[in-house]
C-alpha cells in the first residue's frame, strides 16, 4: 500500500480495530518503507564516541550497504539490527509492519567541522538514501553557564496524536557587546521516526523575530520571548516550536541538542552561514530524551471509530430552516481543539440512521491544524422531517484514556410538503434526466368531425410507437438501462474527473478526484476506494482489472499520498492522474 497507509488513511489504520474480532481480516498491505539516519549529538567534545542510529521503517529485510569513509572520523561496524514488529487494522485489514535499528559509533580524531555524505539502505530490494549529516568536534563545550536551553515536550502521547515541540532558548544579556553568532544544532530535526512532521505553529503578525542559523546550513525565524532571569542572570529569549504526529507506537528518541552562540571574526555578518575564524564560542546543550508512544485500546473502541485522537470541541449551523421538501440545506460543521483534526475521516449521514429522513448529496471538506470545516449538501425528503439531527463523532481522549462521542446539537428546520407529492424518496433517489423516448406518456385526443375520417391513422402511428416502446424496455433490460444513473455516470466519470483536476491545487484534492472517478466506474461508494490495496483488489476476481493498470494506479495513488504528507500538499502534474484513468478505464474497469 502507498505512502496513504501512514496518515491520510490514518482513520482506517485506526479506527475499525473491532473487526478484528470478528475475523474480517486480509493478507497483509504493504506499508511504505522509509529510511532515517541521525547523531546522538550534532556537537561533540573531542575524545567523547557519538552514536549514528540508522532506522528502516516498514520493512521484511535491510542491510546498511558500506558507509562512507570521512577524514577525521572513525566509523565501527553497525550493531544490530534490533527489530520492533507491530501489527494495526486498517479498513478491516490487518496490517504488519516491522522497523530495524542499527547503531554504528562515531569516533572523531580531531577537531573540524565534518559533512558524514549521503549513504543507502537496502531495504526490501530497493536502495535508499539517507540524508547529508553535520558533526561538529570541538576542544571544550564552555559556557554552559552563558546560556539558556529547554525544550517543552509531553511525556507520554497516543497513536495519532499530534504534540508540539517547544524550544527556549538564549544567551546572557551581558553579552550583546560581544556576540555575533549563534547557531541552533538540532541532529534530529527532519530525521525523527515515528512521527509525521505537521506545519509548525503560524507566527503572530505582531510578533518580534531574530534570524538565525540551523544546523549550520540554513536559516531559520525565532520568536523573541520577554527576557527571563535566572540564576543571578538575565537571559535573552528565544522560542522556536515544531508540530508533530505519532504514527506507531513505542519511543520517539530526541538526541542531544545545543545551542552555540558567540564571537567570530568581522569578516561575515551577524548569524552568516559562511566560514569563519572563531574568537569565542560558548555551547549550551539540552540532553537527549524520549517521548512515550502508546497504542490506542482495543477495549471499547467503537466500529464507527474514524481515527480522530485528542480533546475537540464541535459547533454547527444550517444555511436554511424554512424549506420545501427535497430543497437542499447546507449544514456546516466544525471541529476545532487540540487534535488530529487534518487526519480523522468525518461521519459520513448517509451511514446513519438518524438521517434516513434526508437524501445526502456529497461534502466539501476543508482542514487546517487548527480547524476541521465539512459542509454537508442535504435535502430532507418530507415534511415529516422537523430538524436536522445530531452528528457524531467518535474520539479517542488521550486525557481521559478513553474513547468518547462529540456530536452537534439538532438543529429545528421546518419543510414544507410539496402539492400533490406523494413522497421524495424514490425521485431523489436518482438525479433527474431529460424526457425521451421512454417517458412518452399517452394523452387522450378528442376526435371532430374533420378529422374523424382519419382517426385510424392516428391509431395505428399510436399502435407503432407502442410496439416500438415496448421493444426498446425489452433490449434494455437485458443490456442494461444506459440512461440508469449508475451508467450515466460510469459514463461521465472520466469527463467529470478531467474538469475536477483543472482546479485541483492539492495533491488531497486531486485523489478526492480520482476516488470519485474509480467509484463511479465501479458503481460504488467513493468511500470504497479510501485505502483500498489496489493489487489484492484487481486480484481477487479475475478480469476485474489488469494487473499493468492496477500496477499504475496503484503508483499513482503513492505518488499522491507522498506529496500529500510531504508537508506541501503539493499537486501531481494533472495528465498523471488522467493517464493513471485511461489506464484503468483500458484495462477492464
Amino acid at each position: 500500500m502507498s505512502a496513504s497507509s501512514i496518515l491520510r488513511r490514518l482513520a482506517g489504520a485506526l479506527a475499525l480495530g473491532g473487526l478484528l474480532a470478528a475475523g474480517a481480516l486480509a493478507a497483509p498491505a504493504q506499508r511504505p518503507t522509509s529510511v532515517t539516519a541521525q547523531l546522538s549529538t550534532g556537537i561533540v567534545k573531542l575524545g567523547q564516541e557519538v552514536r549514528l542510529s540508522i532506522v528502516a521503517e516498514n520493512v521484511q529485510q535491510a542491510a546498511v550497504e558500506a558507509l562512507p569513509s570521512v577524514d577525521g572520523l572513525r566509523f565501527s561496524k553497525p550493531q544490530g539490527p534490533n527489530t520492533q514488529t507491530m501489527m494495526t487494522i486498517q479498513n478491516g485489514r490487518r496490517t504488519v509492519s516491522q522497523t530495524l535499528t542499527w547503531v554504528v559509533g562515531v569516533q572523531p580524531e580531531r577537531k573540524g567541522d565534518f559533512r558524514i555524505p549521503s549513504f543507502t539502505v537496502l531495504a526490501d530490494g530497493q536502495r535508499i538514501a539517507t540524508r547529508e549529516l553535520a558533526l561538529k568536534v570541538v576542544e571544550d563545550l564552555q559556557g554552559e553557564e552563558l546560556g539558556f536551553f529547554e525544550i517543552d515536550a509531553p511525556g507520554q502521547v497516543a497513536e495519532g496524536q499530534p504534540f508540539t515541540l517547544e524550544l527556549r532558548f538564549g544567551w546572557d544579556a551581558a553579552l550583546d557587546n560581544r556576540l555575533n553568532y549563534a547557531n541552533l544544532s538540532l541532529p534530529w530535526l527532519g530525521a525523527l521516526a515515528g512521527v509525521v512532521e505537521l506545519d509548525a505553529p503560524v507566527l503572530a503578525r505582531n510578533a518580534s523575530t531574530v534570524e538565525l542559523n540551523l544546523n549550520s546550513r540554513e536559516r531559520v525565524q525565532a520568536e523573541r520571548l520577554p527576557d527571563k532571569a535566572e540564576g543571578g542572570r538575565t537571559f535573552h529569549i528565544l522560542s522556536l516550536k515544531r508540530r508533530y504526529l505519532a504514527t506507531r507506537a513505542g519511543k520517539i528518541e530526541i538526541p542531544t541538542s545545543h545551542l552555540e552562540f558567540g564571537s567570530v571574526d568581522e569578516s561575515g555578518s551577524f548569524f552568516d552561514l559562511r566560514p569563519r575564524r572563531e574568537k569565542e564560542t560558548y555551547y549550551k546543550r539540552f540532553p537527549a530524551f524520549a517521548i512515550e508512544v502508546v497504542e490506542l485500546p482495543e477495549q471499547g473502541r467503537p466500529l464507527d471509530f474514524t481515527g480522530a485522537v485528542g480533546q475537540i470541541a464541535v459547533q454547527a449551523g444550517a444555511d436554511r430552516r424554512d424549506v420545501d421538501a427535497g430543497e437542499s440545506i447546507k449544514l456546516t460543521v466544525e471541529w476545532t481543539g487540540d487534535a488530529n483534526l487534518e487526519f480523522f475521516e468525518p461521519p459520513d449521514p448517509r451511514h446513519l440512521e438518524a438521517f434516513k429522513g434526508f437524501r445526502v448529496y456529497g461534502s466539501t471538506d476543508r482542514k487546517t491544524w487548527e480547524r476541521r470545516q465539512v459542509v454537508y449538501d442535504l435535502a430532507p425528503l418530507s415534511a415529516d422531517v422537523s430538524a436536522i439531527p445530531p452528528l457524531p463523532l467518535r474520539v479517542y481522549d488521550p486525557a481521559r484514556k478513553a474513547y468518547t462521542t462529540v456530536q452537534t446539537q439538532a438543529i429545528p428546520i421546518h419543510v414544507r410538503a410539496l402539492a400533490n407529492a406523494s413522497g421524495l424518496g424514490a425521485e431523489l433517489a436518482a438525479p433527474a434526466t431529460t424526457i425521451d423516448i421512454r417517458d412518452i406518456q399517452a394523452v387522450p385526443v378528442l376526435a371532430s368531425a374533420s378529422t374523424r375520417s382519419s382517426g385510424w391513422l392516428a391509431w395505428a402511428a399510436g399502435a407503432c410507437v407502442l410496439a416500438a416502446w415496448l421493444a426498446l424496455r425489452t433490449l434494455v433490460r437485458r443490456r442494461g438501462d444506459p440512461a440508469s444513473p449508475l451508467r450515466r455516470a460510469r459514463r461521465a466519470a472520466f469527463k467529470n474527473l478531467t474538469r475536477e483536476l483543472e482546479t485541483a491545487r492539492s495533491a488531497s484534492a486531486q485523489s478526492r478526484a480520482l476516488e470519485r472517478f474509480l467509484a463511479a466506474r465501479s458503481g460504488e461508494p467513493a468511500n470504497a476506494w479510501l485505502g483500498r490495496d489496489v493489487r489484492a483488489w484487481a486480484a481477487g476476481v479475475p478480469g476485474r482489472l489488469s494487473p499493468a493498470a492496477a500496477e499504475e494506479l496503484a503508483r499513482i495513488n503513492a505518488a499522491l499520498d507522498e506529496s500529500n504528507w510531504a508537508r506541501s500538499d503539493q499537486a501531481l502534474d494533472p495528465r498523471l492522474v488522467r493517464a493513471a484513468a485511461e489506464s484503468v478505464m483500458q484495462g477492464g474497469l
